[in-house]
Formats: C-alpha cells, sequence, structure tokens
C-alpha cells in the first residue's frame, strides 16, 4: 500500500484549518512541505513558522523537502520538528552524511531529493544511511510543471537497488503525480507520493472525494 504526502503549497491557506481536518479524516500519512531559499530554487514558499503550526495542531508527520542551497544550517533549524521527515539536494552539501546524522540524531527521518538532470547512481552510496529517497520528476522550484518522462526509469532503476540490496528506504516521487502518471509511477516502484495540483488539489473533486480516489489508485496493482 502506497503513502500519501499531500503537497502543503497547493493547500487554501485560507481554510488551513478544514484542509487538514479532511487530511486526518482520510488518513494522509504525511504532509509535504517545500522549503525554497531562493538560491537552490528561484523561489521562495513556505517556512519554520507554518511548519510550527502543522506540528502543534495536528500529528500527521511533517515530510520537510529542503530546496536550499546549505542544507546542513537548514536541517538544524527544521530538526526541531521531531518525528518528521527531513530531504534534501546532496549534491549542494560538501559534507551529507554529516548532515544525515545530524538529522537523524535529532529524531527525525532523513532523505534525499534527487534532481531530474543528475543520475542515481551518483547517490547510492549514501542509501544504507537514509530512509527515504525521493526521485524528482520535474525540475524543482515551482507547481503545475509537466512530467519528465525519462524520470520513471529513474524510479525503477531505484527500486530494484533498493529491492537487490534490501535497503529499508521509502521511494517517493514528487511532481506531476497526476491521474494520469499516479498509476505509472506506482508501477515503476514508488510508494510515497506528492499529492498536488494535478490531483488531490484539482478543482474537479473536492479535497475528500480527491484523497479517497487517490488512495484508491495507489492501493491498486496490475497483476
Amino acid at each position: 500500500m502506497g503513502k500519501i504526502s499531500p503537497s502543503m503549497m497547493c493547500a487554501d491557506f485560507m481554510n488551513l484549518g478544514r484542509v487538514i481536518e479532511i487530511f486526518e479524516k482520510t488518513g494522509v500519512d504525511y504532509l509535504h512541505i517545500d522549503i525554497m531559499d531562493g538560491h537552490y530554487v528561484p523561489n521562495l514558499t513556505l517556512g519554520v513558522d507554518f511548519c510550527k503550526t502543522l506540528y502543534e495542531n495536528t500529528s500527521i508527520p511533517l515530510d520537510i523537502h529542503l530546496m536550499v542551497e546549505k542544507p546542513l544550517f537548514f536541517a538544524e533549524i527544521f530538526s526541531r520538528f521531531k518525528g518528521s521527515i527531513i530531504s534534501f539536494h546532496p549534491e549542494v552539501d560538501y559534507h551529507p552524511i554529516h548532515t544525515i546524522e545530524v538529522i537523524k540524531n535529532s529524531g527525525c527521518r532523513a532523505g534525499i531529493a534527487i534532481d531530474p538532470a543528475l543520475p542515481v547512481a551518483n547517490f547510492v552510496h549514501l542509501f544504507p544511511q537514509l530512509d527515504m529517497v525521493c526521485i524528482m520528476t520535474v525540475n524543482p522550484g515551482y507547481s503545475g510543471q509537466k512530467l519528465l518522462p525519462f524520470c520513471i526509469d529513474k524510479i525503477k532503476e531505484t527500486a530494484g537497488i533498493v529491492k537487490d540490496k534490501k535497503f529499508n528506504l521509502e521511494i517517493e516521487v514528487d511532481g506531476n503525480v497526476s491521474w494520469k502518471n499516479l498509476p505509472v509511477m506506482r508501477d515503476a516502484g514508488a510508494n510515497v507520493f506528492v499529492a498536488g495540483t494535478s490531483s488531490v488539489f484539482g478543482d474537479e473533486q473536492g479535497l475528500e472525494e480527491g484523497i479517497k480516489r487517490f488512495r484508491r489508485i495507489i492501493g491498486e496493482t496490475d497483476g
């Protein structure tokens, strides 16, 4: 059974309490929170106070994605939210293993996010230290982008490595996880799905019905 991690940058901030109520009612697994510094990506999004509000008002674990140039600096700030998953982009970190250790020693789980332009092979040596690998299927920084089709093969490659080496890792997919792409990503081996504007936050259905539809799809298997 896969897990749902709705992208909170897509949520209705004017009705955030109601959004969280629906997520709790429908058994959402994580809350995906994009942290952007305006340097690693040319955008600014959510921050510490937003995470603090969620952390203090729901038991749903935070899935914090650091799209930042200084992962260790930000990891130390966000690791106060114990029990969260904190993922970062290791290619901009001089000492990624140290950052992973800091995250895990704080009582959080550690992950990395792999940019579409970078091969999975560059980071396999980090897998034994991790709890999650996030495969980006769009260029990081903005919601509403189209899927980069070659990234499906990266999901398959990652799933194959995890299975072959028996790593205890969740494989997350982030980027245009649409109704059309979701079954393909599921079948490729992803088991955590960042849900955004192309699925549960779409206008064509209510949020609660969107989560239920999403859950049905990721619970299915072919064959």
